[in-house]
């Protein structure tokens, strides 16, 4: 007797999470032949991976590493990148799952935006900028970083339109009509074979329990604010300046292994090392 289930199993691949280990699983899969629809929430394609300033053991700039795999992606035939989208609920068994996403609106048209950036230069609201680790602002229309994908910018919820005061400077300053502020979530729906989650990693808070400062003290910074703060494209273009007086610092103290070996609520049991 034919088995039923192997005759319904479908060839695309659900790849949820698109850091550097979602990219690279998307780009295996795709050069073995399946379709894959790559999924991140965030605006661009990249993680935790794009916000580091060198890579270990090599020390190579962990842009030259990634953005070449970006492109890899954006161009490779097999491959459909869905940003600002999260799954919302999955059914269904190993060979065929129904998947449903939720995706955000950007607010502007990918297909008639030419990336020109008019529309961050001449927008008055500036926000924290969330890929900074919100050091330094950045405006409420903006290229998340220069080499995202897709290179489109997106409006954050903080523009002051989306907030009914209605600053339409934008929309008179793009001439390719590509700012949409009608557009609304929308949900799609996906018949995929395999998802594969490559959900990557988030930093732990030392704000939970402040213990440091964290959050208080402008000069108190976590691992991945000194990253961004060591990067050429930092806050700082590079240059090691504190947070509060934007002065060299003269001395600086390490506190390593912050949350980690500890069972209180919202730290972690484990070693930071594993």
């Amino acid at each position: 007797m034919e088995n039923k289930l192997f005759e319904k199993k479908i060839g695309d691949v659900l790849v949820v999470g698109g850091g550097i280990s979602g990219i690279q699983a998307s780009l295996d899969l795709a050069t073995a032949g399946f379709k894959v629809y790559l999924v991140e929430k965030s605006p661009t394609i990249g993680g935790k991976m794009a916000q580091l300033d060198k890579t270990f053991p090599t020390n190579d700039c962990s842009m030259c590493i990634e953005s070449p795999k970006f492109l890899e992606c954006s161009r490779h035939p097999n491959i459909e990148i869905l940003t600002m989208t999260e799954v919302a609920s999955v059914q269904g068994q190993a060979g065929d799952f129904t998947v449903t996403l939720e995706k955000r609106p950007r607010y502007v048209d990918e297909d008639k935006c030419t990336g020109c950036t008019s529309c961050a230069e001449y927008c008055p609201v500036t926000i924290p900028d969330p890929f900074n680790q919100n050091i330094s602002r950045n405006k409420a229309v903006h290229m998340y970083f220069a080499q995202a994908i897709p290179l489109t910018p997106y409006i954050d919820e903080k523009c002051i339109f989306l907030e009914e005061e209605k600053c339409t400077i934008c929309l008179g300053i793009c001439k390719n009509d590509a700012l949409d502020f009608n557009q609304a979530p929308q949900k799609i729906s996906l018949n995929v074979g395999a998802v594969v989650l490559s959900l990557g990693m988030d930093t732990f808070d030392p704000a939970i329990k402040n213990d440091y400062g964290y959050g208080i003290m402008e000069n108190v910074v976590t691992g991945l604010d000194y990253e961004r703060l060591l990067c050429a494209t930092g806050p700082y273009e590079g240059e090691i300046l504190r947070v509060s007086d934007k002065k060299h610092p003269r001395r600086i103290a390490w506190i390593h292994c912050v949350g980690s070996r500890r069972v209180t609520e919202g730290h972690n049991s484990y070693c930071s090392e594993g």
